[in-house]
């Protein structure tokens, strides 16, 4: 998990603008800078390829229009991350063409995944408030090494908002920012107040949101709408002229949210999974005390630590269609942990980013019973086994060596060990408990091909631990009942990736390619075919199935008309293919079902075509605006499961193009610190659903955000 990119400032240094190393025999003692302190983990080192990494800041989530923090980062980052939603609180990111627990998300250095992240699409990445975000950045790619497990497919690294100590000539500062849309009639709200001093700043704020039922290009859509608050705070003091501390707290919660996909007629379904499926309760809250320390020391020349306490609550409400059980389930999930990262020059060309991590996870989980009839309610047992326990410890080194001209090199290994406990189910045994090891590593080298191209090539090896969720859950799938399995291995994966950069001062684009195999890759097998002639009454459990290969390639291409034009075009394209190996025979059709098959949710080609604007003067009345046409070709090519889920149509998803508008500037001439944006999106209003989702995407709308500040 990375540390907080910047504690003095209230946005984190670009990568590719961090200061070039000093040598260890010039160096002399490091002070905390009066702007900028950059996370060591989220420092790019020198064979970083820029096909592979995506920043963007908050001004550039803003600029998107859209909704959630899922829907702007998609469009934000314009190519290589696609977001699957199964309901308007949902998204889950794909990233390389895995999903869920293959795709690590981080918030303010501390891991948003745990060890009950869902198996395929979750809705972790909807319950960050966009209006505290200050920051994101995507890596494509394994990022095991840095951030351990589920950093298969690759991260999003997401810090939050902040004030330093003196900062600005204005001590206090507060605003407020409204957002309106008319394709749900949902409105957005937050207020925000900040203050700096001479040792100490102080950022809070809080956000109300409601959004209604989404309106595709056909018709309004049930069972879709929802709302939400949080509240969030971050407070700053300098220790000395070399310690700085920072605490925060950030509590997000969605209420009463609809499972679209469980409660609609889904395709093969004559009616409904459930007539009730409502997550009534999303709570995420995140506490974090954080201390970086650039005081130079034999072992380090600068180091952060930080400690926190997070916990997840998540309430259901579920009845199946003609069941007469009403059911309420609860899961509380606490984890706790610390984190260290140090740094080093060793040489002039020699830098080493080391530390250690841990991570403790305790859920606690119920579910009650009542005859809708009767009205009688009896306890059962809850989604996860009783006393159900999880920790990870990690160590790691990334070893950047720029010595071997004109190659750059990184090399980079960790190791970790992760135990569980718990009571089972079936009490065979009093208490269950267990563990493994997993290790990761990376070799990238890096070299310019003249003054404007630079390739890279990277080889890596990353794991997915199996957590609670596989090990220690019973569930209920649309196939039937899934059991958990405590005999699980890590899956594996290795990957290997070229990338190719150029930059001059107009033109400015990039290639990547890739391939990843995943070993012992966590699925499900059937155990129990059950009655043949009833529909959802198999048992399956989760094990290692075999074997995913995906490939793939990225490409970006930018051209500013003229060095002082504010006028630009720019262009994406990403491409996705996987294939599951998987020998095991189905009980019902003695066939090995799964083997040689497309591998599951595997995302269309898509991409993007943009026509930009940004003034060159600060301050415009029309400051940026955007008109892009994004597009996808249609997906058929299904894995069985994609055949058999209902939010999928076995022939294939269509494909789709649809074109946005989005403008904005300041109204600072009329009100002082007033700011505007606005944007009509789906130009055309056309029918379309992005493959593995839920629900339809979104029909023509406007949308309107107002910010004012003082």
């Amino acid at each position: 998990m990375p540390l907080l990119p910047a504690l003095l400032a209230a946005a984190p240094q670009d990568p590719a603008s961090a200061p070039a190393p000093v040598p260890a025999s010039q160096a002399q003692e490091v002070v905390l800078p009066a702007e900028i302190v950059t996370a060591l983990r989220s420092v790019a080192p020198a064979t970083q390829s820029e096909s592979s990494v995506t920043v963007l800041e908050r001004e550039q989530l803003e600029q998107t229009g859209e909704r959630s923090l899922p829907r702007m980062i998609q469009k934000a980052a314009v190519g290589g991350v696609w977001v699957q939603e199964t309901n308007l609180g949902g998204g889950a990111p794909i990233l390389r063409g895995v999903i869920g627990e293959r795709v690590l998300i981080v918030v303010d250095g501390v891991r948003l995944n745990d060890s009950t992240t869902r198996l395929g699409p979750n809705q972790s990445l909807n319950t960050i408030d966009p209006a505290i975000v200050e920051r994101v950045e995507i890596v494509r790619g394994p990022a095991a090494v840095l951030y351990g497990s589920d950093a298969v497919g690759g991260a999003i690294l997401i810090w939050t908002k902040r004030r330093a100590p003196r900062d600005g000539e204005k001590s206090l500062r507060y605003g407020v920012d409204a957002t309106v849309q008319s394709v749900n009639e949902g409105a957005r709200g937050s207020a925000w107040l900040s203050w700096s001093g001479e040792r100490d700043a102080l950022y809070v704020q809080g956000t109300q949101s409601v959004w209604n039922e989404l309106e595709s290009a056909d018709e309004e859509q049930d069972f879709t709408g929802y709302h939400s608050n949080s509240v969030f705070g971050s407070y700053t003091r300098e220790l000395d002229r070399h310690r700085m501390l920072r605490l925060s707290i950030r509590v997000h919660r969605d209420f009463d949210v609809p499972r679209t996909d469980r409660l609609v007629t889904g395709y093969g379904q004559t009616q409904p999974a459930n007539q009730v499926f409502n997550f009534s309760l999303q709570e995420q809250e995140g506490y974090v005390a954080e201390l970086v320390d650039t005081e130079r020391r034999s072992f380090a020349d600068s180091l952060h630590a930080r400690l926190f306490v997070k916990h997840y609550t998540e309430e259901r409400e579920i009845q199946a269609t003609g069941s007469n059980t009403f059911r309420d389930e609860r899961d509380s999930i606490l984890g706790y942990g610390f984190g260290l990262d140090l740094h080093k020059e060793l040489s002039v060309d020699h830098t080493l980013v080391y530390g250690v991590d841990f991570h403790r996870d305790e859920v606690t989980s119920t579910r009650f019973n009542t005859n809708v009839l009767t009205q009688v309610t009896t306890e059962g047992p809850g989604a996860f086994a009783d006393n159900s326990k999880f920790w990870t410890l990690g160590v790691f080194a990334q070893d950047e060596i720029r010595s071997f001209r004109p190659f750059d090199v990184t090399v980079g290994v960790r190791y970790a060990r992760s135990e569980f406990g718990f009571t089972p189910f079936v009490a065979t045994d009093p208490h269950e408990e267990g563990g493994f090891d997993a290790f990761a590593g990376s070799i990238a080298v890096a070299r310019d091909l003249g003054e404007r191209w630079r390739v890279t090539g990277t080889l890596s090896r990353s794991f997915r631990a199996p957590g609670l969720e596989s090990l220690a859950n019973n569930g209920t799938i649309f196939g039937g009942t899934e059991i958990a399995n405590p005999d699980l291995d890590p899956e594996t994966a290795l990957t290997g990736e070229l990338a190719l950069d150029y930059s001059d001062p107009l033109w400015h684009g990039g290639l990547s390619i890739y391939h990843t195999g995943i070993s012992d890759a966590l699925g499900r097998v059937l155990i129990d075919a059950g009655n043949p002639a009833t529909t959802g009454d198999e048992t399956y459990m989760r094990e290692n199935v075999g074997s995913i290969s995906i490939h793939g390639a990225e490409a970006r291409l930018a051209r500013r008309f003229d060095t002082d034009s504010a006028w630009g075009a720019e262009g994406t394209l990403t491409f996705t293919k996987g294939r599951q190996y998987d020998d095991t025979v189905n009980l019902l059709t003695g066939e090995k079902t799964y083997n040689d098959v497309p591998a599951r949710r595997i995302p269309p080609l898509f991409g993007s075509l943009a026509l930009t604007y940004d003034a060159l003067e600060a301050g415009s009345s029309l400051a940026w605006g955007r008109l892009e046409m994004i597009a996808a070709d249609e997906q058929d090519e299904l894995s069985p499961d994609d055949l058999a889920d209902p939010r999928i149509n076995p022939a294939g998803t269509a494909g789709w193009a649809v074109f946005n508008v989005d403008v904005g500037g300041s109204l600072s001439r009329y009100v002082e610190g007033t700011t505007w944006s606005f944007g009509l999106h789906n130009l055309l209003d056309q029918q379309y659903r992005i493959h593995g989702s839920g629900l339809d995407a979104p029909g023509f709308g406007a949308i309107l955000t107002l910010s004012w500040s003082g």
